[in-house]
C-alpha cells in the first residue's frame, strides 16, 4: 500500500489480517525504494504476541509497507501473525554460520574492514524467500554520502560472512556506496 504520512502511524494499535491485535507502531524509516515510496515500520508486540509468536522477544516486528492492507484508527495488515512469525523464526545461512533473523534484528553491522554501516532493521521478501536485508544506515554516513537520514538501504542476502555480537559483510564501504548508487540512484 503506498504510505505518504508514515509519521502518523507511530502509536497506531496493529492487526493481523484475522483481526488479532499484535502490537503499536514504535518506530519507521524511509525504504530505499524512493519511486514507490516505500516505509519500514516497526512494531513493538503486546505481551501475548511476542510470547506466543515471536520467542518472548523484546524486540521490534519489522514489517515493510507492503505488508500494510489498511489504516485509520488502527493498522491493519495483509498478513496474519503466523505468516509474519514463519519469518521471524527461519533460520538463515550467515557466512559460516546460519541463525533465526530475529537474532538480526537490532544488531551493529560493520564492512569487512570493520568499518561501522549501520544497524539490521529489516528484509524485503517475496513468496516465502528474502530478497535483501535491511540495514538502517549510520547517520555519518547519511551525511558524509548524502544519503536520506532515517533510511533502510538494502544488503544483498548473500553479503553476510560472520554473525557474533555484530553482522560482518564482505564489502567494504566504497562497495557498498556503488552498490546503492548503481542500484538506488542515493
Amino acid at each position: 500500500m503506498k504510505i505518504n504520512n508514515p509519521q502518523e502511524f507511530i502509536g497506531k494499535e496493529v492487526c493481523d489480517a484475522n483481526g488479532n491485535t499484535i502490537g503499536t507502531v514504535d518506530k519507521w524509516w524511509n525504504s530505499w525504494n524512493m519511486e514507490y515510496p516505500g516505509y519500514f515500520f516497526g512494531i513493538r508486540p503486546t505481551e501475548n504476541t511476542k510470547d506466543t509468536w515471536f520467542r518472548g522477544t523484546n524486540k521490534i516486528i519489522p514489517i515493510y509497507s507492503d505488508y500494510i492492507k489498511e489504516f485509520g484508527e488502527c493498522v491493519t495488515l495483509n498478513k496474519t501473525t503466523e505468516q509474519l512469525s514463519k519469518f521471524w523464526n527461519k533460520i538463515v545461512p550467515c557466512g559460516t554460520t546460519t541463525c533465526p533473523t530475529d537474532q538480526l534484528v537490532d544488531m551493529p553491522i560493520f564492512d569487512k574492514e570493520h568499518s561501522r554501516v549501520g544497524t539490521f532493521y529489516g528484509w524485503i521478501e517475496s513468496d516465502g524467500t528474502y530478497k535483501h536485508y535491511g540495514c538502517f544506515v549510520d547517520p555519518y554516513l547519511c551525511e558524509t554520502w548524502k544519503v536520506p537520514f532515517n533510511t533502510v538501504m538494502p544488503i544483498p542476502i548473500d553479503c553476510i560472512t560472520d554473525v557474533h555480537d555484530t553482522i560482518t559483510l564482505d564489502k567494504t564501504l566504497q562497495e557498498l556506496k556503488g552498490y546503492w548508487q548503481k542500484h538506488h540512484k542515493f
